[in-house]
């Protein structure tokens, strides 16, 4: 396959505080993925200077203008976003001038993807804590994607092996959750993680739903949210002919997930799903938006302060992330030609 034929995935730096710059670099040094080019959305200055930390020589092509970069042949190129910040390089804890690089960054991705001036956007890890543009603070990299797509349903859903998660409650207050689980949230969560992994080629998905309360909440003892929401939702995704089970216990059900009972969990709250999963296949989860116009994937870890500027941090999950915008941006591209 011609290198113009391949999907372009634009990739930006993350918070530049953090491993971001260096692992990116550690990919395109050890070789990228064969199944895509890259575009890396940042400022060349940063991305040099962590050529330079790494002992690496640069040699990518730079452009400032995207119909050029686009049309380049090179595997991996870089579109300069001209923003400065090589002082702010592997600082090691949040700054508000490199939250607001991360954040412009991940707009004019989220922009050139929408434009279908690129396949799809990878987006380096980032702190939420410094996410912001101007005066205007964000809460999460969801509300940035959501507002310059007007695509108010969009949700991560997270693989990690051969299991897909949905969160219902991402992040919010823990004494917050249980207003989240509603009949509607639940059944919702349930057709949208049916629908993923159909989407990924499981005819028949073996779904599961955590239960909120210890022990599926002790028939009403410790908590009324599993006779009241979960199960009646359970019931009504059953009569749509969806194969769900639940609630499951949550301490357990990501064990039997992974031992190959469930395809899909629906967790409901962030933890519920992060405890398990990262400790089952921590480095191999990639967050993959969905309900979304365009194809957005990002590692599932932070920017690891305590890893930035040592040479120590691994890459394999943001090449993990990488290769899966690449494949669905493939299936989509054969997809158009029929």
């Amino acid at each position: 396959m011609e290198n113009n034929d391949r999907p372009l995935i634009a990739v930006t730096l993350g918070d530049i505080t953090g491993i971001g710059p260096e692992i990116l670099v550690k990919i395109i040094v050890g070789g990228p993925p064969v199944n895509c080019r890259l575009l890396v959305l940042g400022d060349a200055g940063v991305l040099r200077a962590s050529y330079e930390a790494l002992n690496a020589s640069f040699d990518l092509p730079v452009f400032q203008d995207i119909g050029e970069a686009a049309a380049s042949r090179a595997p991996v190129a870089v579109l300069d976003t001209g923003q400065g910040g090589r002082e702010l390089l592997a600082l090691g804890r949040p700054h508000p001038d490199a939250g607001e690089m991360a954040a412009v960054a991940l707009v004019r991705g989220v922009e050139l993807a929408s434009e279908s001036r690129v396949d799809g956007l990878v987006f380096g890890p980032l702190v939420k804590e410094s996410l912001h543009i101007g005066d205007k603070k964000y809460h999460d990299e969801g509300e940035i994607m959501k507002e310059v797509l007007q695509a108010p349903a969009m949700k991560a859903v997270a693989r990690a092996g051969e299991v897909f998660r949905v969160t219902i409650a991402e992040h919010v207050p823990l004494r917050k959750v249980a207003d989240f689980i509603t009949r509607e949230s639940v059944l919702d969560a349930i057709e949208l993680l049916q629908d993923v992994l159909v989407s990924f080629g499981i005819k028949s998905p073996r779904l599961a739903v955590a239960a909120l309360n210890p022990h599926a909440g002790e028939g009403g003892m410790v908590g009324r949210e599993e006779i009241e929401q979960i199960t009646p939702a359970i019931e009504q995704a059953r009569a749509k002919g969806i194969d769900v089970s639940g609630p499951v216990p949550a301490d357990t059900v990501y064990l039997r997930a992974f031992n190959g009972q469930f395809d899909g969990v629906v967790s409901l709250y962030h933890d519920q799903a992060n405890i398990a999963l990262k400790a089952a296949s921590f480095g191999e989860i990639v967050i993959l938006f969905v309900r979304s116009p365009v194809i957005i994937t990002t590692p599932s870890h932070g920017p690891a302060y305590g890893k930035a500027g040592k040479g120590t941090a691994d890459p394999n999950n943001l090449r993990a992330a990488i290769e899966l915008a690449a494949s669905l941006a493939g299936q989509k591209k054969i997809a158009e030609t029929f």
